[in-house]
């Protein structure tokens, strides 16, 4: 009798102790960056204009200037990992970087899986390009080939965009890089090259003026920096830091640099994201100019 007393004591104190420590909060990326003094951002490295190798061999690109100003912010080293659009999700679910920075656009699906820092930090559109003259609408590519960088949420939209219309399924092929989408396009291995406008632009360069938008933009979406989940802690400190780098004019340099009336890769004024003046959440999030 005596024994199953003990027995059922020792249970509940084990309980009781599981129980607390599975209350035991979490430490927040946030502690552990400001602690080590290293933060680890993920970026890739083959989609010009927002990150690439260029011809002298550095690793440059929108996104590495933007993610080096926010270590700067955070007052700790930075550490850069390589990652990629079938990776960037994983290394923030296992904990191989503490942010990415890498032309990633907020969907309902990665939701699921990351948070994202607010505000986004670009605009962008996705289109289909193809030679001069060869296409007039995205509906003339049901049926065709067309080039999609592996891990683009481009998979999905560009057959979603004629299927609705047309009702016939385009033939999707995938490649490791948007470079090499372009390639198979110059090659004719593909009838089409379907990525955001702005990676579009930088693939491209001076040889896209033989190649075209077939019917405009479709798939506005935005880019963001993404999280890891459940974090509030770590996700609210690098909004408010990318909020003041919008405020304060840091964030205007670097993006002027790049995409500027004279930078080196223009956009239309639509793709950038302006802050009121008024404070972050107070009333409006962020406003996006006509």
């Amino acid at each position: 009798m005596r024994k199953g007393i003990v027995f059922i004591f020792c249970l509940i104190i084990a309980s009781i102790l599981l129980t607390a420590c599975g209350t035991v909060k979490q430490e927040s990326i946030l502690d552990k960056v400001m602690r080590e003094g290293v933060v680890k951002i993920g970026s890739g490295n083959n989609t010009p204009p927002m990150n690439y190798i260029d011809e002298n061999g550095n690793w440059t690109g929108f996104d590495l200037e933007l993610s080096a100003a926010i270590a700067e912010r955070l007052g700790v080293k930075l550490e850069r990992v390589v990652v990629d659009n079938k990776t960037r999700i994983s290394y923030l679910a296992n904990g191989t970087v503490d942010m990415v920075v890498s032309n990633l656009s907020h969907t309902r699906s990665r939701d699921e899986q990351i948070d994202y820092v607010e505000p986004p930090y670009l605009w962008t559109g996705k289109i289909a390009y193809a030679k001069k003259g060869k296409f007039k609408n995205l509906t003339d590519l049901a049926g065709k080939r067309i080039a999609v960088d592996q891990g683009s949420n481009a998979y999905i939209a560009i057959q979603q965009e004629i299927e609705k219309v047309n009702g016939a399924k385009p033939e999707i092929q995938t490649f490791q890089s948007s470079a090499e989408c372009f390639l198979a396009l110059k090659q004719d291995k593909v009838d089409a090259f379907t990525q955001d406008s702005v990676i579009i632009a930088g693939v491209a360069g001076k040889e896209g003026v033989e190649y075209e938008a077939i019917g405009g933009i479709y798939s506005p979406g935005l880019y963001g920096i993404g999280v890891p989940p459940n974090d509030s802690k770590w996700r609210d400190k690098i909004s408010f830091i990318l909020q003041d780098l919008m405020r304060d004019g840091t964030y205007d340099k670097i993006y002027d640099k790049w995409f500027g009336p004279d930078g080196k890769f223009p956009l239309q004024p639509s793709a950038k994201p302006v802050l009121p003046k008024e404070s972050f959440g107070e009333n409006n999030l962020y406003v996006w100019p006509d």
